[in-house]
């Protein structure tokens, strides 16, 4: 893992900070999850990518499967 310098909006530290405090992580986990997510790296990506299904999911499918992501990730979140 690399160190890198990079200047952040003082609101979107504070948003970092309130997550990283109600879920017990480092701020800078909480900033990599979140670069992770915006940059197409986050589990839904994963699974696509994995699965091989990224262009041939119905509405439905796809509906279906971030229903379930979203619940996986607050299970995880409570748990944390």
């Amino acid at each position: 893992m690399s160190t890198v310098p990079v200047e952040v909006d003082a609101e979107l530290l504070k948003l970092a900070d309130a997550q990283a405090a109600n879920s017990g992580r480092a701020r800078g986990d909480v900033l990599a999850a979140a670069l992770r997510r915006g940059l197409g790296g986050g589990r839904l990506s994963q699974i696509l990518s994995t699965s091989g299904q990224d262009a041939s999911l119905s509405e439905e499918e796809a509906m279906a499967l971030a229903k379930s992501e979203l619940e996986a990730a607050r299970a995880q979140r409570q748990g944390a």
